[in-house]
């Protein structure tokens, strides 16, 4: 019973020998295996490349006799012909020939004109015409050499033949076709006598593939079907697994040279392993009583092993039972000897500790003291760090200037109170920017601003209304959140405290400073009932009150949703037409005045979706601008500009350039200048063909980098033209400092030419002065020929407007160019 306790060594040993064994004859029987197996494979295949060899050999031998024979019958032939010989001595001939025939085939020699000699007269039909066989149609096709047939069905035996035939050729032409036949028959009694060990195969194929002989005397099928000269070139290289008639096989394969039939040897791979098997068999009984033996030998050698342990652990059950002065004999084999030495040395550590623990309970009382004064030191520094995340979570709510909720914290109560609002009390929103805070900044310093922003935040504090959030979102920007209102009245009243707080100066460092705020206010639940719509349609409505002049508040109302709506509408509409190809260019045409011809043409934006049809241009580009969609817009028109502008110039004679206006919002992007660069390279059109129009607006914020941007740009080749000039800020210090080449006048002061002698002096003055720092000009928005005269005298370079030409798509404007172009002078 005790071998068969899972906890006993000797239970362990068993195992540990069994599977010895079990693991020791599989790995002897696998490596037997597969060396006995890879000696015969060799030795199959040295076998089957020696009956390939023969077999080729004996073939090649007797197809070379074949094809002597027909060349010396042909000889004979011809010498007949020439000493003119009757049809006796020809079958004469054939009769001495056919018992001379290496194959014992038919010989039969059909005539030119139909007819036919054999050597065994009768054997045909009176209708039998020789020319209808492939044979005969083969060696006329190839006249000289002796060609060998497909097996076809003897019209008369009936047997499965192949033919040899060999076209007559004398000086008066062809005189017939000689053949010797010979049966299938004749061909399988030779293969028949080859094969590889006992079950293989040798197996003649013709050279489409058909299966010749086998042995068994008979034509059959296609051996490989489609695959037949895939197969001939792989096994021609090397012995293939292949499997015929549910057998598998290694095919080994070389060609008869005389006719393109194969000899292919297959070796039966069941035959191979049942041959190793059977040498495998004596080999496994000897190992197999090896091991048994092994095993014996092994068992009684562990029991002799395990004895000394047992009393080992007999001694081990003595000290659990608290009996400690006990002594295990260390003089036995060396492990046993080491296992003894270890238990006494436990003996004696066990009763040091027994000593040590006396000694150690003192020390513990020491320890406990000690631990509880780091407790009480361990308690202050929890509260110190309670004092720390109260005010890490004051600084992650509040802003840190002004003491004022932050965004984060006042989305959250906004959102708490949407989603929990039960009672059917209003709530405002209101968003507060403060009016031309930007001057007070830059000129007296963000640290006064920093100042001015505290006051302010008082201010909004003392507002009377209780049940209130205030909260700074930005810089001058602040939000308030008043609760549980009663009416619309009541949100106009707050409305106008908050604007009456900035009634008086604020004082800051002792400057008093008249400030004003623009207000935007929406209602809960009446405007919008989420808190990312109130917060739009509250931004919304302080951005109108700013436009009706600032210093007031403006509480949202329908006409601001149509606009929310139809911003919305025109924002989707851009991106479908962006999606779908919805937009289009329209060109205008610059004429130059002093090369008296078209140089330019400006690209204009123009819509051919329905999705936007109902909007104008302008509301397009100004809602693209507050979306942002601005700049997939202008990436947009410059790669159809550069596109454009090598399609147009491939019809013209001398090129010309197009002009591109450019957003703001995408010249303060950062990847501006790469956007250009990447366009231009990807079109690979010229970059001094291309002009892009800027405003001066666009450039003032930032002046410095919008300035080193459009050097780049100038290095590039490209040139830059400010627009609408005179309806900015108009500095010379700027004008003179910008990396500018063209001067475009606004249409705003063309208009005016006409109306008065002061106008007209504005114009010219500006030309003048565009002249003086090297800049040429555009005017814009030419209408009449008194205009043009006027712009031509004060030596105008550039004249656009629709006394040219109106804005017009690629077909008519390339039109209009080559026309105007095409004029000695210009007709107007």
């Amino acid at each position: 019973m005790d071998l068969l306790k899972s906890k006993s060594i000797k239970f362990w040993a068993i195992i540990l020998i069994i599977i010895v064994c079990f693991t020791t004859t599989l790995l002897f029987s696998a490596l037997t295996y597969q060396s006995l197996n890879r000696n015969l494979v060799n030795q199959y295949k040295n076998e089957s490349e020696y009956v390939l060899s023969q077999t080729l050999l004996n073939f090649q031998y007797e197809f070379s006799n074949i094809e002597t024979f027909l060349e010396q019958l042909n000889q004979s032939l011809l010498l007949l012909n020439k000493h003119e010989g009757n049809s006796n001595d020809i079958t004469l001939l054939l009769k001495q020939y056919q018992d001379m025939s290496p194959s014992g085939g038919r010989l039969i020699f059909g005539l030119e004109n139909g007819g036919y000699y054999q050597a065994n007269a009768g054997n045909f039909p009176f209708s039998y015409n020789p020319k209808e066989y492939n044979w005969y149609k083969d060696a006329i096709s190839n006249k000289g050499e002796v060609i060998w047939t497909e097996p076809y069905l003897d019209f008369v035996s009936p047997k499965v033949i192949i033919s040899a035939a060999k076209a007559v050729e004398g000086p008066e032409g062809i005189l017939g076709v000689i053949s010797l036949d010979f049966s299938l028959a004749e061909i399988s009694h030779t293969i028949s006598k080859s094969k590889v060990g006992e079950d293989g195969l040798v197996i003649l194929l013709s050279s489409s593939g058909t299966m010749l002989a086998n042995g068994d005397n008979v034509i059959s099928n296609s051996l490989f079907g489609n695959q037949h000269f895939e197969m001939i070139k792989a096994t021609k290289e090397r012995h293939v697994p292949y499997e015929i008639n549910n057998e598998k096989y290694l095919l080994h394969s070389n060609t008869i040279k005389q006719n393109g039939m194969t000899i292919v040897t297959a070796i039966n791979e069941k035959e191979i392993r049942s041959n190793v098997i059977k040498s495998l068999l004596p080999i496994l009984v000897a190992g197999v009583l090896c091991l048994v033996l092994f095993s014996f030998i092994a068992y009684i050698g562990t029991l002799r092993g395990v004895k000394p342990l047992k009393k080992l652990g007999t001694l081990m059950a003595t000290v659990e039972s608290g009996n400690y002065h006990v002594f295990a004999r260390e003089r036995d084999y060396k492990e046993v000897a080491r296992l003894a030495k270890g238990f006494n040395s436990m003996i004696q550590a066990i009763k040091k500790r027994d000593r040590d623990l006396i000694i150690s309970n003192e020390e513990l009382k020491s320890t406990e003291e000690r631990l509880r004064s780091k407790y009480e030191e361990l308690k202050e520094s929890q509260r110190i760090l309670k004092a720390s995340e109260e005010k890490v979570k004051q600084l992650a709510s509040y802003d840190s200037l002004t003491g004022l909720l932050n965004r984060r914290s006042l989305l959250e109560v906004l959102y708490k109170e949407v989603e929990n609002n039960t009672n059917q009390m209003l709530k405002a929103i209101i968003f507060l920017d403060l009016d031309n805070f930007k001057v007070i900044n830059d000129s007296l310093g963000h640290s006064f601003g920093d100042k001015l922003i505290i006051e302010v935040a008082k201010l909004l504090n003392s507002i009377s209304i209780k049940k209130k959030d205030v909260a700074r979102i930005s810089g001058d920007e602040f939000i308030l959140l008043f609760h549980d209102l009663k009416s619309i009245e009541q949100v106009e009243w707050i409305s106008s405290e908050i604007i009456s707080v900035f009634d008086s100066p604020v004082v800051v460092n002792g400057k008093s400073l008249n400030i004003s705020a623009s207000i935007g206010v929406a209602i809960y639940p009446i405007h919008a009932t989420t808190t990312e719509e109130l917060l739009k349609i509250a931004d919304m409505a302080m951005y109108r009150a700013k436009e009706t002049g600032k210093n007031g508040f403006q509480i949202f109302d329908e006409g601001m949703k149509h606009e929310v709506e139809e911003k919305l509408k025109i924002e989707l509409g851009i991106r479908e037409c962006l999606k779908n190809n919805g937009f289009e260019l329209f060109f205008q045409p610059l004429y130059n005045t002093q090369a008296k011809r078209i140089t330019q043409v400006e690209a204009l934006l123009r819509v051919k979706s329905s999705a936007l049809s109902a909007f104008n241009i302008m509301q397009i580009i100004q809602t693209a601008e507050v979306t942002g969609q601005i700049i997939d817009i202008d990436k947009w028109v410059i790669r159809s500009a550069c596109e454009s502008i090598q399609r147009i110039n491939h019809y013209l004679d001398e090129p010309i350039n197009i002009s591109i206006n450019i957003s703001p919002l995408h010249i303060m992007q950062q990847d501006f200048v790469r956007n250009i660069r990447d366009i231009i390279i990807d079109t690979g059109v010229f970059p001094d063909w291309i002009e892009l129009e800027i405003t001066e607006t666009s450039i003032m914020k930032s002046f410095e980098v919008n300035k080193r941007k459009l050097e780049e740009l100038k290095r590039l080749g490209i040139s830059i033209h400010l627009d609408d000039f005179g309806t900015g800020y108009s500095s010379l210090s700027y004008l003179n400092s910008l990396p500018i080449d063209h001067l475009k006048i606004d249409k705003s002061f063309i208009d005016a030419m006409l109306q008065s002698e002061k106008e007209r002096k504005i114009v010219e003055t500006i030309i003048n002065l565009a002249h003086n720092i090297g800049l040429h000009v555009v005017a814009e928005g030419v209408e009449y020929e008194e205009q043009f005269d006027m712009l031509n005298s004060y030596n105008c370079e550039l004249i656009q407007g629709y006394y040219i030409s109106k804005p017009a798509n690629f077909e008519y404007i390339t039109r209009t160019i080559k026309q105007y172009n095409e004029e000695e002078t210009v007709k107007i």
